[in-house]
């Protein structure tokens, strides 16, 4: 196999990840949300992991455009303000 074509699998075989990477960031921090709102400990713990996992990997997506990306840290920052009110409103229920 040629150099060229070499690196070109390769690139193919990155946007592939890419792609892959984005979805699942989003699937993730869907999942957060939906669970943050939840009020039980379970929900609550794997709401938490989402978030961790979130926090991990969408500084190494590299193929997103700047409002897409902003989008998702809003969301991400907006997941974290859920957990971090949500024992205080368990609390008081």
């Amino acid at each position: 196999m040629s150099s060229i074509s070499k690196e070109a699998k390769l690139a193919e075989l990155r946007a592939k990840t890419e792609i892959e990477l984005i979805r699942y960031v989003t699937a993730e921090l869907n999942v957060g949300v939906r669970l943050a709102s939840e009020s039980n400990d379970q929900a609550h713990i794997r709401a938490e992991e989402a978030y961790a996992a979130v926090s991990r990997l969408l500084p190494v997506v590299y193929d997103l455009d700047h409002p897409e990306r902003r989008r998702l840290e809003a969301k991400l920052t907006g997941l974290r303000t859920m957990l971090d009110h949500l024992p205080a409103l368990t609390q008081t229920a």
